[in-house]
């Protein structure tokens, strides 16, 4: 349960909670030889047993939520309707016995046929609706097609998926407010450490960049980093002079870099999200890889996606990479006048193979359903999902 949740529980004199019980059950009926079937009605059943001992999060005030009795499903395959007005239809039929009846309780269920054949290729059936009162849940499809599906195998394969949703259970409780809880507060934890950080108190290591000194603590670095944890062994030079002069790296980048291993946070990403980048990545840090990538994403723009992509394929950032291809395709006319991406032809032409090979792609299997504004039509399908009150 989220930390605000349970504070407003711990400060509420009284509070009530429901839980509504509900379990999904799945039945397989196989008939082979479909086609001989001349009886009224071929019947089978689905039981679901032990609702009673289902996990719940809120025990009921007893102790223990109320007992409910296994609930039997009935379920008829009707080959040439139930009269001969419908005979040149085949009937599916569910509908409920309880098994104890001295205790009976409310509950609603849902229903869904599905047919197939061996080759597990579904056909659509119909949900009945019309005014006839019947006894239960129907779904039909013409007899003529059904037999034409399932052949030429002859079997059947009928597929019910049941839904049943049993009485809401609510629970009612006092607090008790003599030994109130200790609620962890992680953002504590973390302006500690932020403190710690800026503070450089008993920081027992240091990082020269650009002539200037950063302190920090081989401890949190290295259990922060697996690359720091390695150059903290007792036999490096570094270990030894609790000193690292790091001297191909600029000293923001750097700091942001610690800002982030103290805190799990960098607010001061801006321009630098590229050297970030390539810092988290040399250091073995994924959260600070994936707040640049966010911060490249923001940032992408005609004069930067080129530099962009280069960074994104140097680092593996397949998606990333995508999207700034994407950008390129749909921006092209910009794109390809810029200084970047003229860099990019030089140094990069594998990417520009790439960049072209997406054009042609897109141009080609350009599909009918897009819209203009380049989003996809919704498709749409009817839900053949009936609820019936039992």
């Amino acid at each position: 349960m989220d930390n605000g949740i349970l504070k407003m529980k711990h400060d509420a004199d009284s509070w009530s909670s429901s839980e509504v019980r509900s379990i999904v059950h799945k039945h397989m009926w196989s008939i082979r030889g479909f086609s001989q079937l001349e009886c009224r009605y071929l019947e089978t059943s689905a039981k679901i047993k032990d609702i009673a001992a289902l996990p719940t999060n809120q025990p009921s005030s007893s102790g223990g939520l109320p007992e409910l009795p296994d609930v039997t499903f009935r379920i008829r395959l009707h080959p040439q309707g139930n009269k001969e007005s419908n005979k040149d239809f085949t009937f599916f039929q569910c509908f409920t016995t309880q098994a104890n009846n001295s205790a009976p309780s409310t509950f609603k269920a849902k229903f869904k046929f599905s047919v197939f054949n061996q080759r597990s290729e579904e056909t659509p059936t119909t949900v009945y609706s019309g005014t006839q009162q019947l006894h239960g849940y129907f779904e039909y499809i013409r007899r003529e097609v059904l037999m034409s599906h399932v052949q030429p195998t002859d079997e059947l394969h009928l597929c019910l998926n049941i839904t049943v949703t049993f009485d809401t259970v609510t629970k009612t409780s006092q607090n008790i407010r003599s030994v109130p809880p200790e609620l962890p507060m992680p953002i504590e934890v973390t302006k500690d450490l932020e403190n710690l950080f800026r503070s450089g108190k008993h920081a027992d290591f240091t990082l020269v960049v650009e002539g200037r000194e950063l302190k920090a603590h081989k401890a949190i670095l290295s259990a922060r980093s697996p690359v720091f944890a390695a150059m903290m062994e007792p036999h490096t030079s570094e270990s030894q002079n609790s000193r690292v002069v790091m001297d191909d790296m600029d000293y923001d980048v750097v700091q942001s870099l610690l800002y982030y291993i103290y805190t799990g946070t960098c607010p001061n990403m801006g321009a630098n999200a590229l050297d970030i980048l390539a810092a988290a990545d040399r250091y073995s840090l994924p959260g600070l890889k994936n707040l640049a990538e966010v911060a490249m994403r923001s940032g992408l723009a005609v004069d930067t996606v080129c530099k962009h992509l280069a960074h994104a394929d140097l680092f593996n950032m397949t998606d990333f990479k995508k999207e700034a291809i994407k950008f390129i395709c749909m921006n092209a006319n910009a794109v390809i006048s810029s200084e970047g991406f003229i860099n990019l032809t030089k140094k990069h032409p594998c990417l520009i193979a790439d960049i072209m090979s997406t054009l042609v792609n897109e141009r080609h299997n350009s599909p009918s359903y897009f819209t203009r504004d380049g989003s996809l039509e919704p498709s749409s399908k009817r839900a053949r999902m009936t609820e019936t009150n039992l």
